[in-house]
């Protein structure tokens, strides 16, 4: 067995940590032209609008360029000749899970040159013969607004423009070299992304518990990190202005997703991944959506693990065994999604239920990729995945 460390070489945390830090950490790469990813709904925050007048400041060049949620593939290539002819030196990541994606994967167009939306997915993991070699690859930097922890992985997606598939990249390089954990930048993410985000980081810890592949650091701190959402993630529903809370929050989702190249996450991700792609359903509602499903479906195969959720959670009483204790887990992650009042209906986005099939038969695409043998044992799969999709529905 080997535990193997992600390339993230610091996680710079607190309130002005950016204002304090990003430029000095430039400095370290002799940096000149910095490739800012972010969304547009960024683009006008104050704190944004700081953080770039400092790098001008400082004599430091920029290309700015958003994108929207899932990283639609031919969004995130339509600038890619010209980014390549502004010859980046450092990409910086502003925002949740989708703009970070998008720097790692282009990372990885500018390090292999890859000049297109079809000339991308050739490198995912789904369609790949080979593994991409990065040799000399431009670093990206990260600074996230919400709880989705993409800061902290190897693992980027997109969205193909043709089939609406999603399509998983990885590689060690693309993982953000520094980190900057600013509850100062939060503050103008929407409540309800803020939130659903929040239980996007409860399924990374909830999943890494009972990946195919555990190990004592991730485990550990997957526990450590339900502590702490489940006591910060109402607190900051109350309080959304207490930076300190917002900040809990933020370390919960680090610990929830450290290192994930030791683990496989499961089969929430996977069809989370591919509600994200087929209906543009955010992150965080399609682990509001799944997870307790999840859960109850994959008990009679996870009691050990999920004992172990009820129990850090304060819910282990005296007498109960094993099975009853972890029959609560799923209730206690239902109950506490509820108390964030998020939707965790397919209904609640006006799906419409036709259309489910194609959602099962990317979902089984995805499940296949993953390879998950707590779900690949499940006998008859293709209906039980099924009977799982309508029973969210």
């Amino acid at each position: 067995m080997i535990y193997q460390f992600l390339p993230v070489e610091s996680v710079h945390y607190g309130a002005d940590i950016v204002n304090d830090q990003l430029i000095t950490e430039i400095r370290k790469l002799n940096g000149k032209r910095a490739l800012i990813v972010t969304t547009n709904s960024l683009l006008k925050v104050d704190e944004y609008q700081k953080m770039i007048q400092s790098l001008h400041a400082e004599g430091i060049t920029t290309y700015e360029m958003s994108v929207k949620q899932h990283v639609p593939g031919k969004q995130l290539m339509g600038d890619i000749q010209k980014i390549r002819a502004f010859g980046p030196d450092v990409i910086i990541s502003c925002g949740g899970g989708s703009p970070i994606d998008a720097g790692k994967i282009l990372s990885l167009a500018l390090a292999e040159g890859i000049d297109s939306e079809q000339e991308l997915y050739p490198f995912s993991e789904m369609l790949r013969t080979e593994r991409p070699k990065m040799g000399r690859y431009v670093p990206n930097f990260a600074i996230p607004t919400t709880l989705s922890a993409a800061e902290f992985t190897s693992i980027a997606g997109a969205t193909n423009s043709k089939d609406q598939i999603k399509y998983k990249f990885s590689h060690p390089h693309m993982t953000p070299q520094q980190v900057f954990l600013d509850p100062v930048f939060t503050k103008q993410t929407p409540d309800w992304l803020w939130l659903s985000t929040g239980i996007r980081a409860v399924d990374h810890a909830v999943e890494t518990l009972y990946s195919p592949t555990p190990n004592p650091v991730n485990s550990g701190l997957a526990l450590q990190a339900l502590k702490k959402l489940y006591h910060y993630l109402p607190l900051s529903h109350d309080h959304p202005e207490n930076m300190e809370y917002r900040l809990e929050c933020q370390l919960g989702a680090w610990l929830s997703l450290f290192s994930v190249v030791n683990i496989k996450l499961g089969l929430s991700h996977s069809i989370g991944h591919q509600l994200g792609a087929l209906y543009n359903i955010p992150h965080g509602m399609t682990s509001a959506i799944m997870l307790p499903k999840v859960m109850k479906f994959l008990l009679p195969r996870t009691i050990e693990q999920q004992a172990a959720i009820s129990e850090v959670l304060g819910f282990s009483e005296p007498g109960k065994d094993m099975r009853e204790i972890a029959e609560q887990a799923p209730e206690i992650i239902s109950g506490l999604i509820k108390r964030l009042e998020i939707p965790h209906r397919l209904r609640d986005f006006n799906i419409d239920a036709e259309t489910l099939p194609q959602l099962v038969a990317n979902v089984l695409t995805d499940i296949r990729g993953e390879e998950n043998e707590f779900v690949m044992e499940t006998q008859e799969l293709e209906k039980e995945i099924n009977n799982l999709i309508k029973s969210v529905w």
